[in-house]
């Protein structure tokens, strides 16, 4: 299936990137020196110390139950999972059953200097295109031993009663059905005006699916107010957009076959006093490293920091997956 990465014109004003940018501010300055925190690949039966399973699994483990909770898949093969026990193999957050969770998270507290750079591959296919897969920060004095609100939430912010993750900072949504960009179920709870989805995406049913999306931090049931998102004021519904997958989809919002799927995800946030926060992903067409959102933090950055992944699947569905994980930080 070819990929041409278009995005839709008439995005909301709070996003940022979605024309062409110039290749020089895509591309991370060559001065720059990092430090390599986490390096974690997900595919074979063990992960590495500070990582705690909340209801992941992977499909190359064969045990049961394993360290921090990474047991194996042999229970979650809905859909088209990856074949058991097989190495290589990934992180599975959910398979293609309804009303799934599953989350990682990172609890050990890493050190924030000069800035942060996140580099993780992504899966989502196999069903019906939802929820999506979010990766978030938390300030670094969180006990993170759970996530927030699932279904449109996920995991990350608040809906309804439910609270939002603890000590939240940033959220990414890779939201596949598009309730990440809506000020629905609580969301929007506090947030001032500029920080606000559009009228159209604040009644309830309304979502813009196949997008990325920025929300920032919140605390119980306020906050986690939206800062950027590729949806376009005038997106509603079940017509998604191409922002998500870097192809079109005219009958269909997702990818079929785990192949098909793969996207590189490089998030980057900056040491500035408000931090400059920069999306790019690798569409896999060939064409490299491509702007999707960038936004600007409405308070600093935590010295320390704590990180996870969250998915979840409802009445439609997915297999979530995800692989090479990177975490670094400037000098």
């Amino acid at each position: 299936m070819k990929r041409t990465a278009m995005f839709g014109a008439g995005s909301m004003a709070i996003a940022a990137g979605l024309a062409a940018f110039p290749a020089a501010a895509q591309s991370q300055s060559a001065a720059e020196t990092k430090t390599l925190l986490i390096a974690e690949q997900f595919n074979g039966a063990e992960v590495e110390e500070g990582f705690v399973s909340l209801g992941a699994c992977l499909t190359a483990a064969t045990e049961a139950a394993g360290q921090n909770g990474f047991g194996s898949c042999e229970d979650e093969r809905g859909g088209p999972v990856p074949e058991f026990g097989e190495e290589p193999g990934y992180l599975q957050l959910t398979d293609t059953g309804e009303y799934e969770t599953g989350a990682v998270v990172y609890d050990e507290a890493l050190r924030n200097r000069g800035g942060i750079e996140v580099h993780f591959a992504q899966y989502q296919y196999g069903g019906t295109g939802a929820d999506g897969i979010s990766f978030f920060i938390v300030d670094g004095e969180t006990e993170l031993d759970e996530v927030g609100a699932y279904g449109g939430s996920l995991g990350y912010a608040q809906f309804d009663d439910r609270p939002g993750v603890e000590g939240a900072y940033l959220g990414l949504g890779l939201d596949a059905w598009g309730n990440f960009s809506a000020d629905t179920e609580g969301r929007g709870n506090g947030c001032p005006a500029d920080q606000r989805a559009p009228e159209h995406l604040r009644d309830d049913f309304n979502r813009a699916p196949d997008n990325v999306v920025l929300r920032g931090p919140g605390s119980g049931t306020e906050g986690y107010c939206l800062l950027a998102t590729t949806a376009t004021d005038e997106q509603i519904g079940t017509e998604g957009t191409d922002t998500l997958w870097g192809t079109d989809f005219p009958e269909e919002l997702n990818a079929d076959t785990l192949e098909e799927s793969k996207q590189l995800v490089k998030l980057k946030i900056t040491d500035d006093p408000l931090p400059e926060v920069t999306v790019d992903i690798d569409f896999q067409d060939g064409e490299g490293w491509q702007r999707v959102l960038e936004t600007t933090m409405p308070t600093e950055a935590p010295e320390t920091f704590k990180f996870g992944f969250a998915s979840s699947t409802g009445g439609a569905n997915d297999v979530h997956l995800l692989r090479h994980l990177r975490v670094e930080t400037f000098e």
